[in-house]
C-alpha cells in the first residue's frame, strides 16, 4: 500500500509538471514563433539539395550549440544532431525534422522566395523547399529551443536530428536516415521512441493522424532505350527510342488500372521524368525515362516489378529497341508506419496541441518517407500538419485536394506560418507526455 501512495504521488507531480510545462510553452509562443518564421523564411529562400544542406546544417549546428547543447555534425554528409539531458532519469526520445529542399523552380511569388539554381542530372534546376522542410527544420529547432531552456524538468533526455537528403541522396551516394542508423546513430544514443512530422495541404492547423500503415513504400525505377540513331526526314533508316518510349508510357499506366488486382492494396506506377533527342530532325540513338511506384504490400511490388518487366521485353521485340530496366534506383523506401499501442498512448496530445482540430485517416498516403528507417527501428508516430491559408479546404481534409491549394512538390506549394505554432505544441507535447507518462 505505501509503494502504491509513493507510486501515485510520483505520478501526480510528474503529471503536473507536464501541465505546467505546457503552460509556459503557451506563454513562450509569444516571443518563439517571431523566430521560428524567421528561421522558416531565410531557410526557404536558400534551400539546398539533398547532400549538399550546407548553409542549412550550420545555421542548425549554430543554433543548437548557443542553446547550450553538444551537437554532432557531418553525420551522412550534413545531418546534424544534439541531444538534450534532461535533470531527471528517464528515456530518450528522439525528433527528426529533414532538411533537402527539391529541384523544382518556385512559383509563389513570396518575397522570400527562392532564386537558388543549380546543377541536377546534368540539368540547370530551380531549388525550392517544395515539400515545406523548411518548415521542418524551424519548427525542431524551436522545439530544441523550449525543452533546452527547460531541460532540468524533464524526466528524461531528448535527441534531436536534422536529417539531409529525405527526398533521396544523389545516385552513388548514400544518404538520409538509413545512412544515419548505418553510421551507428541510434546505437550512440539509444532512443525509445521517436516522433515526426510533415506539412501538407490540409485546412490550416490542422493535424492528421493514420494509425498503422501511413504512407507508403518507395522505389524509383529507371528504364533505358536504346535505338538506331537516324535523320528524322528517314525513320525507316533507324530504330525509333523515342517511339519506343512513348509505347512504354502508355503500357505503364495499365500496370494498376488493367494488369493487378489493387483491391485490397493500393499501389501508384507514375512516370516522372523523360529524357531523349537533341534536335528537331534527329531521331536519337537512345531515351530514357524514369517514375516511381508506390505499395503497401512487399509481394504487390514484386508484382509490379514482374509486369513492368513484361512490358519491356514486349516493347522491346515489338520495335527493334533494345530495353533495360532498373529498379529502387537511389534506394528504396519501406512503409512508413504509425505504431499503434503508442499513437493510442499519446493521440490526446496532438488533439490537445491542435485545440481540438484533429483528424484520425481512414486510408493512408501514397506518399512515402524514409522516416520509415527510423520506425523501423524502434515505435514511432509521424503526424502530418494542415498549412493552408486559413480557410482554405476547409471542405476537405484529402491529401492531395484541390479545393485551392496547391500540393507538395508543387512550385506553388505555400505554408501559412500562422499554422507552425501547433506544429512545435505537437512536438513538444508529445515529448512531454511520454517522458510525463
Amino acid at each position: 500500500m505505501r509503494l502504491s501512495i509513493i507510486s501515485l504521488l510520483f505520478f501526480t507531480l510528474l503529471s503536473s509538471g507536464t501541465e505546467d510545462l505546457k503552460i509556459e510553452l503557451d506563454q513562450k509562443l509569444e516571443s518563439l514563433m517571431p523566430k521560428v518564421i524567421e528561421w522558416r523564411h531565410d531557410i526557404h529562400q536558400y534551400p539546398e539539395l539533398a547532400n549538399r544542406e550546407f548553409r542549412t546544417s550550420k545555421k542548425v549546428a549554430d543554433h543548437l550549440e548557443s542553446l547550450g547543447l553538444e551537437v554532432e555534425t557531418g553525420i551522412a554528409y550534413t545531418g546534424v544532431v544534439a541531444l538534450i539531458k534532461g535533470g531527471k532519469p528517464g528515456p530518450t526520445v528522439a525528433l527528426r525534422a529533414d532538411m533537402d529542399a527539391l529541384p523544382v523552380e518556385e512559383k509563389t511569388g513570396l518575397p522570400f522566395a527562392s532564386k537558388v539554381r543549380t546543377q541536377y542530372l546534368g540539368n540547370d534546376v530551380g531549388v525550392m523547399h517544395a515539400c515545406g522542410h523548411d518548415a521542418h527544420v524551424s519548427i525542431l529547432m524551436g522545439v530544441a529551443e523550449f525543452l533546452a531552456e527547460n531541460k532540468f524538468k524533464l524526466a528524461g533526455d531528448v535527441l534531436l536530428i536534422f536529417q539531409p537528403a529525405e527526398e533521396g541522396p544523389p545516385e552513388g551516394e548514400g544518404g538520409g536516415a538509413k545512412m544515419m542508423l548505418e553510421e551507428g546513430l541510434f546505437e550512440r544514443y539509444k532512443p525509445e521512441v521517436i516522433f515526426g512530422l510533415h506539412v501538407t495541404n490540409i485546412p490550416n492547423g490542422y493535424i492528421a493522424i493514420k494509425p498503422g500503415p501511413a504512407l507508403a513504400a518507395a522505389s524509383a525505377y529507371r528504364i533505358t532505350i536504346k535505338g538506331v540513331q537516324t535523320h528524322g526526314s528517314t525513320p525507316w533508316a533507324g530504330i525509333d527510342p523515342i517511339m519506343a518510349t512513348a509505347q512504354l508510357i502508355q503500357s505503364l499506366n495499365t500496370v494498376v488500372s488493367r494488369r493487378i488486382n489493387i483491391i485490397n492494396n493500393p499501389a501508384v506506377v507514375s512516370v516522372g521524368m523523360v529524357e531523349a533527342g537533341t534536335r528537331n530532325n534527329i531521331i536519337p540513338e537512345d531515351s530514357m525515362l524514369m517514375g516511381t511506384i508506390r505499395t503497401f504490400d512487399p509481394e504487390l511490388r514484386k508484382e509490379i516489378y514482374n509486369e513492368i518487366r513484361q512490358i519491356a521485353e514486349g516493347v522491346a521485340q515489338g520495335t527493334g529497341t533494345e530495353i533495360a530496366v532498373e529498379f529502387d534506383v537511389g534506394g528504396f523506401y519501406p512503409v512508413t508506419v504509425n505504431d499503434k499501442p503508442l499513437l493510442s498512448k499519446l493521440k490526446n496530445s496532438l488533439v490537445e496541441a491542435s485545440g481540438g482540430k484533429f483528424l484520425e485517416l481512414e486510408a493512408p498516403a501514397t506518399g512515402a518517407e524514409d522516416f520509415s528507417y527510423f520506425s523501423q527501428e524502434i515505435p514511432g508516430v509521424y503526424f502530418w500538419l494542415g498549412v493552408n491559408k486559413p480557410g482554405v479546404g476547409l471542405n476537405s481534409t484529402n491529401f492531395g485536394d484541390r479545393s485551392g491549394a496547391a500540393g507538395n512538390h508543387s512550385p506553388y506549394f505555400y505554408v501559412d506560418d500562422g499554422a507552425l505554432d501547433e506544429g512545435v505544441k505537437g512536438l513538444t507535447y508529445l515529448v512531454l507526455d511520454y517522458l510525463g507518462s
